[in-house]
């Protein structure tokens, strides 16, 4: 009599689990089967996984939300462990380059951001993409992320109190420049526009100028009177260095500073007049010892927090509203002031530093004084 062995089962085994969130956080379940070994899959948020076996490791992909997408997740990966088996290319399905992981593609893409762009604008991607990463949980595949992914995660940017006119626009702003990177359809395409709020610049009046200046000490009263002058960014103020002062010709240069990481908004060094006035308060400002910074922090590091912090006190001290007393209020109010005297618009626009004109003409507002000759026009009746 011969015995026959049975033949073993070479087919790849996927199976299907399902993921959903509890109070401390994301789980796996098994899911129900019937008495026959049927899936139960019922109702309820989650999401499904796909799970298998590779050199003795256990392996899983996010398969969707329905049952239906985690169905063909299952058929899908099963032709193509089958295909690999056999040393076949499985037509239709993603490639490699297309198929890459998420978290991968994230920081495949943050290196390129920090090495071309600024160290504010690597933080802020850097921020977003991973705060996006973990509310897409468990989709594992850039190719995964769907428009309602997107429209989801800004929602929920929303729900935190985020306004849609400033946060939500820079943030649907960073995931399209992430997904149009990747060789894939980009799911934020799907994803309406959303309007960009502008705010209107607002100038100090002169009344209020006086008052403020009134309160500085000499310290201050040089610092302050440069930022009104010269319409600095406070980046620049603060790693401003005593060679970048050219006070015979009557000039400050806007420079990057590399030991401060400090690079110029649009990449563009320029130089701004002063007045006679400012520059005479320079001359008389004090030099702190071994620091080349012209307003440095009291332990002779550039530190915006203690600069804004002594604009808040002499405003305190002048009794007016420390809430409406901030650095860059003081480059509105240069710009403002010059467009007023009537310096043209191109030679503010190389000032401030604006790469668009369009920026620059936002300060062109009338003044109080000018609304005023209202009154001199009555109407006819």
């Amino acid at each position: 009599m011969v015995s026959v062995r049975p033949e073993v089962d070479t087919m790849p085994r996927v199976n299907l689990t399902r993921q959903v969130k509890s109070e401390s956080g994301w789980k796996r379940v098994a899911l129900e089967r019937d008495s026959r070994g049927r899936i139960k899959w019922g109702n309820g948020e989650g999401r499904y996984l796909i799970e298998w076996r590779e050199e003795g490791r256990r392996l899983r992909e996010a398969a969707g939300g329905t049952p239906a997408e985690a169905l063909e997740a299952q058929r899908r990966k099963r032709l193509e462990l089958e295909a690999r088996q056999s040393n076949l290319e499985l037509l239709g399905l993603p490639n490699e380059e297309e198929n890459v992981l998420l978290e991968q593609a994230i920081e495949k893409f943050l290196k390129d951001i920090k090495a071309f762009r600024k160290p504010l604008t690597h933080q802020k991607y850097e921020y977003i993409l991973e705060l996006f990463c973990e509310r897409v949980v468990p989709k594992r595949y850039a190719l995964e992320v769907t428009p309602e992914d997107v429209k989801g995660f800004l929602s929920w940017r929303k729900s935190k109190g985020f306004d849609p006119g400033t946060t939500l626009y820079t943030d649907r702003v960073i995931l399209h420049n992430f997904f149009s990177k990747l060789k894939i359809e980009n799911p934020v395409k799907e994803v309406p526009r959303l309007p960009r709020f502008r705010k209107k610049p607002m100038a100090y009046p002169d009344c209020d100028l006086k008052k403020f200046f009134a309160a500085c000490d000499d310290w201050e009263r040089a610092f302050f009177a440069l930022a009104l002058a010269s319409g600095l960014r406070r980046g620049e103020l603060k790693t401003l260095h005593w060679s970048d002062l050219d006070l015979a010709r009557r000039r400050v240069h806007v420079s990057a500073k590399p030991e401060y990481k400090f690079v110029p908004k649009d990449w563009e060094e320029r130089s701004v007049p002063l007045g006679q006035d400012v520059v005479d308060l320079l001359k008389h400002h004090p030099h702190m010892d071994r620091c080349p910074l012209v307003f440095p922090s009291p332990n002779g590091k550039p530190n915006y927090r203690f600069l804004h912090d002594r604009c808040k006190a002499v405003a305190k001290k002048a009794k007016l509203n420390p809430k409406e007393w901030y650095l860059h209020r003081f480059r509105d109010t240069a710009a403002t002031r010059w467009l007023r005297a009537g310096i043209d618009v191109r030679t503010v626009q190389s000032w401030l530093g604006h790469e668009s004109l369009d920026t620059t003409q936002k300060y062109l507002e009338p003044s109080t004084e000018t609304e005023r000759q209202l009154d001199n026009l009555p109407l006819p009746f």
